[in-house]
């Protein structure tokens, strides 16, 4: 059952979290390491380890379900060519607030 299990919204509508999660899946996979506020890591490293997970099972359908999230082939060939078969799954370490206004703040690596 789903009871109390609330998706964090980010602050933002729909379209512009899904497309915000997008971004910082794809930077993570680019770069190896994005650092973000720590209500954005955890939302990140839950889309991310459910796309290595998918990616272990190297499918045609697998990719297919990863291309809709990451929209470019060669993320997707870096996903499962290079990070799935390490078996590598992300984390999450935390870092000193923000100076600015004081937001929590992560660095979350693969």
């Amino acid at each position: 059952m789903r009871h109390q299990k609330i998706k964090g919204k980010l602050g933002c509508a729909t379209a512009q979290r899904k497309a915000l999660i997008r971004s910082l899946v794809r930077g993570l996979i680019i770069n190896r390491k994005v650092k973000l506020t720590l209500a954005r890591a955890k939302q990140t490293k839950r889309v991310i380890d459910k796309l290595i997970d998918l990616a272990q099972n190297d499918e045609v359908k697998a990719q297919r379900l990863a291309f809709r999230l990451l929209q470019d082939r060669k993320i997707v060939y870096t996903l499962f060519r290079e990070i799935a078969p390490k078996k590598i799954h992300s984390r999450l370490t935390h870092l000193p607030p923000r100076r600015g206004d004081g937001a929590k703040m992560a660095v979350l690596e693969l």
